[in-house]
């Protein structure tokens, strides 16, 4: 096994307290990463090695993440824990880490990652245990999924949470409920980019458990994200669209607990051009495959793999611009839409509002990050003014360095300051 580890008195702790022993419990021949190491000696270590193990943690210039590569979130050979929310462009099958807002010590990660190794070296019961409480643990999705997603309106929390507690109580079947602001705060600023990055992690979800319940309610398409889980259904269940490999096809969709002729609330079917364009704006956002290097296209050699994916929708021009990536669109609560199923517009949810100063299908409107520090914002549609408040700390995003640039030694990791607008 590979560590690689942060050089700060935590991650010596971490070293010296849980990974070595454990490793040492449980026969893996343990190996440290150099100080200095990068993505050659991830990439040796993944050609050679059985396991790869991370410390994950953003608590100061000294981090792991200028080691890691692609192969990191792709491969099941990874291990990754985190005293601190990951990345939001990090997602890997073998993962322990808070959720945004919380933190954990390394009694919890020595905890996860002695289950690892159990299961890695075959024990019965390895990896069993039940999930960290507050953690980002996509472990369910891989290998233990829920029997149902539930798709379900934010404001009716308490009552989505009644009814899956009667639901399991008289089935004894598990429903997946995302918990309350695991990908975005009900009034965040996000950039494009963060809003599909969102809608990729609930078509994991989606995927995993192959079977959806809709939790009807007035207000279900006010929102971004409970829209996106009718429309990443619709996608799933297109006439006519071919099933990636692996992919676990959706066996039932509900209406509550009655299965009804139309259970999709009565939004329309997809056309064949939105179809493929769902799956491309999927493909740009997903935290497993995508990263701010994509918005380089590769040059010299590497331009055969550029031909070979962008019929999955890599490096379209409106996929590689500061507007997908970095400009910020801000929610005005006055202007979200109120709409009925009937009234979905797909392709109007699909659409990548540039910089013109106007609100989109969801009441967002676009604003330069400079603009947010002033506290206050105007609407340009209904003229509101809009108070923001930054008081959840950042996000980071891991933003490898390309061998083109001319800064090789900048930071991996950037971090955006989390807006949100009072209401």
């Amino acid at each position: 096994m590979m560590y690689f580890g942060v050089r700060n008195d935590a991650g010596q702790r971490l070293l010296d307290e849980h990974v070595a022993p454990a490793c040492a419990r449980r026969g893996f021949h343990l190996q440290v990463a150099p100080e200095g190491a990068d993505r050659g000696t991830a990439l040796a270590a993944q050609a050679v090695r059985t396991l790869l193990a991370w410390d994950g943690s953003v608590e100061g210039p000294q981090d792991v993440y200028r080691a890691m590569t692609m192969w990191t979130k792709l491969s099941p050979k990874h291990l990754l824990m985190s005293r601190t929310p990951l990345p939001r462009n990090v997602l890997t099958r073998h993962q322990c880490a808070p959720v945004h807002g919380a933190a954990f010590g390394n009694d919890v990660l020595g905890e996860w990652f002695d289950r690892q190794l159990a299961r890695v070296a075959g024990e019965q019961g390895g990896e069993q245990g039940g999930p960290v409480a507050g953690a980002s643990l996509p472990y369910w999705m891989f290998d233990d999924p829920a029997d149902f997603f539930l798709s379900f309106r934010g404001t009716r929390q308490a009552e989505a949470e009644a009814w899956r507690a009667e639901f399991v109580a008289r089935t004894g079947r598990p429903v997946r409920m995302v918990p309350p602001n695991e990908f975005a705060y009900p009034t965040e600023v996000v950039t494009q980019q963060q809003q599909w990055e969102g809608a990729a992690r609930l078509m994991h979800e989606i995927r995993a458990t192959g079977r959806v319940i809709f939790f009807p309610s007035p207000d279900y398409f006010t929102s971004f994200w409970t829209s996106t889980e009718a429309l990443a259904v619709r996608w799933l269940t297109a006439a006519g669209r071919r099933p990636r490999r692996g992919e676990r096809r959706l066996s039932e969709v509900r209406l509550l607990t009655d299965p009804a002729p139309e259970p999709l609330l009565g939004t329309r079917a997809l056309t064949d051009a939105e179809t493929a364009r769902f799956a491309a704006l999927i493909n740009n956002g997903d935290p497993i495959t995508s990263a701010p290097e994509t918005m380089v296209a590769p040059r010299g050699p590497a331009r055969l793999l550029r031909a070979f994916v962008r019929r999955y929708g890599y490096y379209r021009e409106e996929f590689t611009t500061d507007a997908f990536w970095h400009l910020v669109r801000v929610p005005c609560p006055a202007c979200r839409p109120r709409r009925t199923a009937a009234e979905v517009d797909w392709s109007a949810h699909m659409a990548l509002p540039g910089p013109q100063p106007q609100t989109d299908a969801y009441g967002y409107f676009p604003a330069h990050a400079g603009e947010l520090a002033r506290g206050t914002i105007r609407c340009p549609s209904c003229s509101g003014e809009l108070r923001l408040v930054n008081r959840r700390g950042v996000r980071t995003l891991w933003q490898p360095v390309m061998t083109t640039e001319a800064d090789q030694d900048r930071p991996v990791i950037v971090s955006h300051p989390v807006w949100e607008v009072l209401t």
